[in-house]
């Protein structure tokens, strides 16, 4: 009866444990839940905005390309209006030359032109600043997406994983709470008076198989006991091995270094000698 009842608080602290962690896994589920939906609604919100950034584009991409053709379309004017400058002055035999009324208005032109190329060149910048600006915040946007998503996907397999517990903990929590069931039959049955002899004899079986398991169990875990033991043993002969060589190679370590240094010295004073060689033979 001792191990009967040990057995029975063994399963009823097991239930206790599993009950706990399903309760657990179920507000944690319950959560996750919540930080999967608030992760998807900033998923939407980032590739909204994305959206919404992208649609701007076109625009203002027409916008830069027109204002750099018409600064092109001025230029050219100003290159046609350059090439066609009459003379500043007219001149005359004999005489002071006179202002040419067709360079004044010659002037006047250009002086609109460059007007214009100025307020063209302006607005270009402008525009094409704008443009920048929106190509950065498309840039930023796309990036604020992708990290929205990777947290999306990082709290759903969160909660894939939670969800698939859930279901291992209740079927340990069921295998639990049956062995407490049969335990208790079994000591109801030892207990009965008179005794029931056929059922006393089930639930000897019933314990005797129980038994059984129970020393398989523990003859498994003596035999990985024991490997354990006897990998721990070869892994601190092994390590004790290598710690010898090791001491053994660094006791070397300073005559082969020294080696080194005077083979280096040596060599260099041959190089010196064949310079010096090579030089008094020139």
């Amino acid at each position: 009866m001792p191990y009967l009842q040990n057995e029975k608080s063994r399963a009823q602290a097991e239930i206790q444990k599993l009950e706990s962690e399903a309760a657990g896994l179920t507000t944690q589920i319950d959560v996750q839940q919540q930080a999967v939906a608030g992760a998807k609604t900033k998923v939407d919100d980032a590739r909204s905005k994305l959206a919404g950034l992208q649609a701007q584009r076109p625009a203002l991409a027409a916008a830069a390309t027109s204002a750099d053709q018409k600064v092109d379309g001025i230029n050219r004017q100003i290159q046609e209006q350059e090439q066609n400058e009459p003379e500043k002055s007219i001149e005359r035999p004999n005489k002071p030359p006179l202002p040419n009324p067709e360079w004044k208005t010659w002037n006047k032109r250009m002086e609109e032109l460059t007007e214009q190329r100025s307020r063209a060149e302006a607005d270009a910048v402008a525009a094409s600043t704008r443009l920048n600006n929106l190509d950065q915040a498309i840039s930023q946007a796309t990036a604020e997406l992708r990290t929205a998503e990777s947290q999306s996907n990082q709290a759903a397999a969160v909660l894939d994983q939670l969800k698939n517990s859930l279901p291992v903990t209740n079927n340990k929590l069921q295998a639990a709470r049956q062995n407490l069931n049969d335990l208790t039959r079994f000591t109801d049955e030892i207990d009965k008076d008179p005794m029931n002899r056929p059922a006393l004899e089930q639930a000897a079986a019933a314990l005797s198989t129980r038994v059984l398991e129970l020393e398989d169990a523990y003859a498994a875990a003596r035999a990985v006991s024991r490997a354990a033991d006897a990998a721990l043993s070869s892994l601190t002969s092994r390590r004790d091995q290598l710690t010898a060589a090791l001491a053994d190679i660094n006791s070397q370590l300073p005559a082969a270094n020294e080696a080194v240094r005077a083979a280096d010295q040596a060599a260099a004073d041959l190089a010196q000698q064949i310079d010096d060689q090579i030089s008094g033979g020139v």
